[in-house]
């Protein structure tokens, strides 16, 4: 092809390549996540062994790639508590969650994460605070969210499991959210993939142990499906996305890296309808385009200065991840 330069067409595929793999991967998780409970994995144990896996296999790429891995005992300190919060609070609410509803649904709570961190920056001095769309965004996605409650409300459909479910999953986005303002309060200089390596390692060792205390190991049994959905969590889901998200922050805008926030609840709902036959009814996608629609907002709007007594320099952004 004359004119093309083979440098450009080359870094245009690595983008195109990049960001299939945040939307449909990170997309998929919630559905293996659902797919290992159904092959009857006990859930810390299960987040436990996959986040223990994907520990070791980043911290042994970083290694691979040149970066070292040693981490100053003050900011290990600080990925101990980020892992804490995110991953042993949020990521494994998750996994209690989708014991009790679909996964669509479970992706469409987690999405509400930007707009939980909006709020929480608005009300917390020193951090940035939505614009006027920006709050136009917050007051349509949480809409979404009545729109998904309401026929449990009034009785048309929903459990008691399933609403203790939707509980536990929006206490996991909120424990997620205190984690996120906490490493933007405690910015660490080490390598992002180390950093999340280490973060991976500390939640994992505390899950395999919250597993051990609730007896979980007798019921520890490895089927090719539960194989699988550990395998594919840990190696696609918290290795190669999470590396294709480090790589898109420093090779494309990062307007356009934040859209899988409102890209993987859609895939979400799709794989689970898809897959596992979860139902897919008029609510869920009225809540799911309202919700997607509040999150876009909220994430595409301006921002204005922090209020006092004290501004910190912005971070890089935090990945949502099942």
């Amino acid at each position: 092809m004359l004119g093309l330069n083979p440098l450009r067409w080359s870094h245009k595929v690595k983008l195109i390549v990049a960001f299939a793999v945040l939307y449909v991967v990170w997309g998929s998780t919630y559905l293996g996540i659902r797919i290992g409970l159904q092959a009857a994995l006990p859930p810390a144990l299960f987040a436990g062994t996959r986040l223990a896996s994907a520990a070791v296999i980043l911290l042994a790429f970083a290694r691979w790639r040149g970066s070292s891995i040693r981490i100053p005992w003050d900011e290990f300190r600080v990925v101990s508590v980020v892992g804490l919060f995110l991953l042993v609070g949020g990521m494994y609410f998750t996994f209690l969650s989708e014991r009790s509803i679909p996964s669509g649904l479970a992706a469409l709570i987690v999405a509400l994460l930007p707009l939980w961190t909006a709020l929480a920056e608005y009300l917390v001095p020193g951090m940035e605070r939505p614009s006027w769309r920006g709050i136009l965004g917050l007051v349509v996605g949480f809409s979404g969210l009545g729109i998904l409650m309401a026929p449990r409300l009034v009785g048309l459909h929903g459990t008691r499991e399933e609403f203790i479910g939707i509980g536990i999953q929006i206490l996991g986005t909120w424990l997620w959210t205190a984690g996120s303002m906490y490493s933007k309060r405690h910015p660490v200089k080490t390598d992002a993939l180390v950093a999340t390596g280490y973060e991976m390692g500390v939640a994992g060792v505390v899950l395999l142990g919250i597993g051990t205390v609730f007896g979980e190991w007798s019921r520890f049994v490895l089927t090719p499906g539960g194989i699988g959905a550990i395998v594919y969590l840990s190696v696609m889901g918290s290795c190669v996305a999470f590396t294709a998200f480090v790589w898109l922050l420093r090779n494309a805008p990062a307007s356009k890296v934040m859209t899988y926030a409102y890209v993987n609840p859609v895939i979400a709902v799709f794989l689970g309808w898809l897959v596992l036959r979860e139902p897919v009814d008029g609510w869920v996608l009225a809540g799911m385009t309202v919700i997607v629609a509040g999150v876009a907002l909220t994430t595409t709007a301006p921002t204005r200065p922090p209020r006092p007594p004290y501004a910190e320099p912005d971070p890089e952004s935090i990945p949502i991840e099942a």
